[in-house]
C-alpha cells in the first residue's frame, strides 16, 4: 500500500513551484523569465513568467526542461506541483473529506 500524506492538516498551501523558481533558483543563477526561457529553448518567455507568478502550474515538459538546464529531477518539479494542488485541495474540501472513511476490502 501506498504511504499517504496528512494534507488535512496543512493550514496554508504549500508554496507554488513558481515560489521556489522565483526566491532559490533564478537569483541563485542570475537568471530573468527571459533568460530561463531561452536556456529552456522556448520561443518566448510567457510560459515562465506565469509560473514565477504563480499563475501557471508545472507541466510535464515544463518539468523535464527545468530538470535538464538545472540538473535537477522532472520529479522534482512536478511533486512541488502536485503537493501544491493536493495542499489547496485538502484545504478547501477539509470538512467533507473529514467524514470519509477508508473501507475494508471484501473478504
Amino acid at each position: 500500500m501506498a504511504v499517504q500524506h496528512d494534507y488535512s492538516r496543512f493550514v496554508s498551501p504549500a508554496p507554488h513551484p513558481g515560489e521556489h523558481l522565483r526566491e532559490d533558483f533564478l537569483p541563485d543563477y542570475g537568471l530573468t523569465a527571459g533568460g530561463l526561457a531561452k536556456a529552456m529553448g522556448l520561443k518566448d518567455r510567457t510560459r515562465i513568467e506565469r509560473l514565477v507568478r504563480e499563475q501557471q502550474p508545472v507541466t510535464a515538459d515544463t518539468a523535464l526542461r527545468l530538470g535538464k538546464v538545472f540538473g535537477t529531477s522532472p520529479e522534482f518539479w512536478i511533486n512541488l506541483q502536485t503537493t501544491h494542488d493536493l495542499s489547496k485541495a485538502a484545504i478547501a474540501a477539509r470538512d467533507d473529506l473529514a467524514t470519509l472513511r477508508p473501507l475494508d476490502p471484501a473478504a
